[in-house]
């Protein structure tokens, strides 16, 4: 039976691999949908289970909520920094919040970017496929 806490989309072992976490279902599933062709999604839906899912899986790529009820994505940049291998794994926040604030912060704590909600598929592929060129 399949995880409602994190879902693999696709198995092809030599594309990267996208960790999409956020509180509201209907982001992940949009976000599912517009990487699937290019990108290995895992999702994840309980910030909190980080640390955990991390001791399983070396995501290329994080993409984080900023907002969410528990822990928000500016919680859980420390959590994906305390592992080594993730050290400058790149991490772009998904957000509503339009505010030099948040993007200084976002900065600081070592985003490569953030993507507006709602999202845009070819603003996100976009987005993504530059961080991965920037990146790798």
């Amino acid at each position: 039976m399949e995880n409602p806490e994190m879902r693999v989309v696709s198995d092809k072992a030599d594309k990267q691999i996208v960790l999409a976490i956020d509180d509201a279902p209907d982001i992940l599933q949009m976000v599912q949908l517009f990487l699937k062709d290019d990108y290995i999604v895992h999702t994840l839906s309980e910030p909190e289970k980080l640390e955990e899912l991390l001791k399983d899986l070396t995501p290329d790529l994080f993409l984080l909520d900023y907002c969410m009820p528990e822990m928000d994505g500016f919680d859980l940049m420390p959590v994906i920094r305390s592992f080594p291998e993730h050290s400058d794994t790149p991490v772009v926040y998904l957000t509503s919040v339009q505010s030099a604030d948040f993007y200084s912060v976002a900065m600081r704590l070592g985003a490569s970017d953030y993507i507006m909600k709602p999202i845009d598929a070819e603003a996100l592929r976009e987005k993504v496929g530059r961080v991965f060129k920037d990146h790798y």
